[in-house]
């Protein structure tokens, strides 16, 4: 261990070139990360049942049917029939569809006196705007089994446009295009967007909004933290530096691997940005306690002391996101087991490694010993913590039975659990 520590110090700069080169690689990387918000292609193939399911929906198409309704007060009115024809014109002329079907263009099956005689319901060339035409198309409609309830509503207030992809397409890309081509239409209507593409292209804008919105909030969650705690500027940044390279250079992993961001990995930089910045603020308090008067010691013997503790921490909650390998349905939940175990590695190493390089190589020690600094008692130490642990000490009957009935409470929630 004391070669190890020794190592690090010595071998400084070493240590930080290489860890900027990786990230600027590992950043490079990650733009190309893509998003799969395929649910259907999470289940697993090893099993009888999702495979038949996937064989049947890639069969006949159940798995690439889109559908649109729109709802109004009177389907049958000309202004209502018009634009039904254009939103199935715009997806009809959109790349990647394979079929739409609607009020204006859907075939119509009926006997005659030669048999079977097969038209259009409607003449999409010539639609109707009488309003005997259009009572005339209502009335028929309301009588067929085949459009009452299914193209059209019972009450005659929705109608539905449906749609089916080419299975090669991009089922995101082409729901998404769908989706802005009918809302520039800017229809009066009331527009709904139903199917798995559409659903797709829903989940998609989740996954881009969580990480957009969550991440940040969740960093400046634990800024705040980091700050009412160290009350410094290192003991701010450096968990938080070290947590953000944990989250790129586990993202650009993905991308390297082939692995793709779905709507449960897409949660991977908020858990790491929590348990990645863990590590490093174990380093720095081990460093801070530390009292020996130069700092340079004083950093190589806190990382020896420090370092099994942190390595066991780290590696026990990996084992933990590894467990999801082993005990989950969804290949989307074992992948993010297995990248959320890469990225605690990933900071543990950066604790270990980088921190205290960095903190040697800029010097980075703080201004006041390490005996003058526990003089210096932060709010959330002094106000919060040191109270609490005095309470706990002074009081063990009390936490004992505190915790007694919370882990009872506990298992009695577990079985009103419901699946």
């Amino acid at each position: 261990m004391n070669r190890f520590a020794d190592g690090i110090v010595k071998f400084k700069w070493l240590i930080i070139i290489a860890v900027v080169g990786l990230t600027v690689f590992f950043s490079y990387q990650a733009k190309d990360l893509h998003i799969n918000a395929d649910i259907i292609s999470s289940l697993p193939d090893d099993d009888p049942v999702a495979r038949l399911y996937k064989e049947i929906g890639t069969q006949f198409g159940g798995n690439d049917m889109g559908m649109i309704v729109l709802e109004t007060n009177d389907v049958f009115k000309a202004e209502v029939i018009q634009h039904i024809k254009q939103i199935t014109d715009s997806i009809k002329y959109t790349s990647g569809v394979s079929t739409v079907t609607s009020l204006t263009n859907i075939l119509d099956i009926k006997s005659s006196e030669w048999g079977i005689e097969i038209g259009k319901l409607v003449d999409e060339y010539d639609l109707p705007v009488e309003q005997s035409q259009l009572d005339s198309l209502k009335n028929y409609v309301f009588s067929k089994e085949m459009y009452r309830g299914a193209i059209v509503s019972e009450d005659g207030t929705a109608t539905a446009i449906m749609f089916t992809l080419l299975p090669e397409g991009d089922k995101q890309a082409v729901a998404k295009e769908i989706k802005d081509k009918i809302e520039a239409l800017d229809l009066p209507e009331t527009t709904y967007f139903g199917g798995l593409p559409m659903m797709m292209n829903d989940i998609n804008d989740l996954i881009v909004s969580d990480i957009v919105w969550l991440v940040p909030i969740v960093f400046l969650v634990i800024a705040i933290i980091l700050l009412l705690s160290f009350k410094s500027f290192r003991g701010v940044l450096l968990p938080l530096l070290i947590a953000g390279l944990a989250v790129i250079w586990t993202m650009g992993l993905m991308a390297v691997t082939g692995y793709e961001l779905t709507i449960i990995s897409n949660i991977i930089p908020v858990v790491l940005l929590a348990v990645g910045s863990a590590y490093t603020i174990h380093v720095l308090n081990s460093i801070n306690h530390n009292k020996l008067a130069d700092r340079k010691q004083a950093l190589v013997q806190a990382l020896r002391y420090i370092l099994i503790p942190v390595i066991l921490a780290a590696v026990t909650t990996a084992i933990g996101f590894v467990s999801f390998v082993f005990g989950a349905y969804l290949t989307m939940i074992k992948d993010f087991g297995i990248f959320t175990a890469v990225g605690t590695l990933i900071a543990l190493i950066l604790s270990l490694f980088f921190v205290p390089a960095l903190i040697s190589g800029l010097s980075m020690y703080g201004k006041k010993t390490a005996i003058e600094s526990e003089e210096k008692q932060t709010i959330l130490t002094h106000k919060i913590l040191l109270p609490l642990v005095k309470f706990l000490f002074k009081h063990p009957k009390y936490t004992l039975t505190g915790w007694g009935v919370l882990l009872m409470l506990c298992i009695g929630g577990l079985m009103l659990i419901k699946t």
